[in-house]
C-alpha cells in the first residue's frame, strides 16, 4: 500500500510533534509537512501536496474554516480532516458543510485518530464517537436516567458562566452563535441536574469542577 502523504496545521508545536510521532508510528503514513497558521498552511499544501490535511479548526493567525476553504480552491478534491478540541455542533456542521471529510478531537484515543486518517484517505467521512454523542445529545437531550460527562468545552463555558459572562460574551469567547451557547447551557444544566445560571454555578464549584 503506497504511504498516506498527512500535513498536520496546528499552532501548538508540541500538539503537531505529538500528532507527527503517532502518525510516524503507523506504517502506511507518512507526515509530509506541518504548519502552523493559514499562509502557512497554504503555503505547505501546494508544496506537499497530501493526501489528508489534519487541520485544527482555531489557528493562532485566523481560522481553520479559512484554510479549507482555500485548501478547496487550490485542490477541490482535497481531502480535509478537522482535529479540534472542541466538540460544538456548530464548528461540526460548519466544517461538513464547507468541505470537510471528517471532524474528531484531540482528546480521542489515538487509534481512533489513526483510523480517521485512514478512511478520509480512501474517501470515507468520519466523525469522533465524542462528536457524534454531543450533537444526539444537544439534538434530543439526555435521555431519563442517562448520564452525560462535561467537556471541555463545557467547563470553559461553566467558568464564563460563574464570572457573569453573558451568552453574548461567551459565544464571542467561543466563537460560536449565542443560540448554540443557549443549546449548550441546557445540555450542561441537565448534566448537572439544575435549573440556571447561578445553581449551575454552586453546583460546579460543589463537584470542584472549576
Amino acid at each position: 500500500m503506497t504511504d498516506i502523504g498527512v500535513l498536520i496545521v496546528d499552532d501548538h508545536p508540541v500538539v503537531r510533534q505529538g500528532i507527527r510521532s503517532l502518525l510516524s508510528n503507523h506504517e502506511d503514513i507518512s507526515v509530509v509537512g506541518q504548519a502552523d497558521g493559514v499562509a502557512s498552511a497554504l503555503e505547505a499544501f501546494s508544496a506537499t501536496h497530501p493526501d489528508v490535511t489534519l487541520l485544527d479548526i482555531r489557528l493562532a493567525d485566523g481560522s481553520g474554516l479559512d484554510v479549507l476553504d482555500g485548501i478547496l480552491l487550490l485542490d477541490a478534491d482535497a481531502k480535509v480532516l478537522m482535529l479540534s478540541s472542541f466538540d460544538d455542533e456548530e464548528y461540526v456542521t460548519q466544517s461538513l458543510k464547507a468541505g470537510a471529510y471528517g471532524y474528531v478531537l484531540k482528546g480521542d484515543s489515538d487509534s481512533i485518530l489513526v483510523n480517521a486518517v485512514v478512511s478520509v484517505a480512501a474517501g470515507s467521512h468520519v466523525l469522533s464517537p465524542r462528536v457524534t454523542d454531543q450533537i444526539l445529545g444537544q439534538l434530543f437531550g439526555s435521555k431519563p436516567g442517562e448520564s452525560r460527562s462535561l467537556s471541555d468545552q463545557d467547563l470553559d463555558v461553566l467558568r464564563m458562566v460563574a464570572k457573569g459572562s453573558s451568552n453574548a460574551e461567551i459565544a464571542d469567547s467561543i466563537f460560536v452563535s449565542e443560540a448554540t451557547v443557549k443549546r449548550r447551557l441546557g445540555s450542561i444544566f441537565r448534566t448537572l441536574g439544575v435549573g440556571g445560571r447561578a445553581e449551575a454555578a454552586a453546583e460546579a464549584a460543589r463537584r470542584r469542577l472549576l
